[in-house]
């Protein structure tokens, strides 16, 4: 459990832009600078243009805010 949840936070730290993410659902307010994309599931998946946005949910008070990148597991595309 501890590896997977690692792997995901290396996975986090690639480089490059993540503009898209997910966050268990009614977590937190939305910042002005994040947008709700998709509300299915008991993930919220939002975007943003603002390169501290993953910031702004943490102070607003997100308790996880993970990467969502295309072509991966992370992509909740077909959940």
């Amino acid at each position: 459990m501890i590896l997977a949840w690692l792997a995901i936070a290396a996975t986090a730290m690639l480089p490059g832009s993540i503009n898209t993410a997910f966050i268990p659902a009614g977590s937190v307010d939305l910042p002005e600078t994040v947008a709700l994309i998709d509300t299915t599931g008991p993930f919220w998946i939002i975007y943003s243009e603002d390169p501290d946005y993953v910031r702004d949910l943490y102070a607003a008070g997100a308790t996880l805010v993970l990467p969502a990148r295309k072509k991966t597991c992370l992509t909740l595309q077909n959940v």
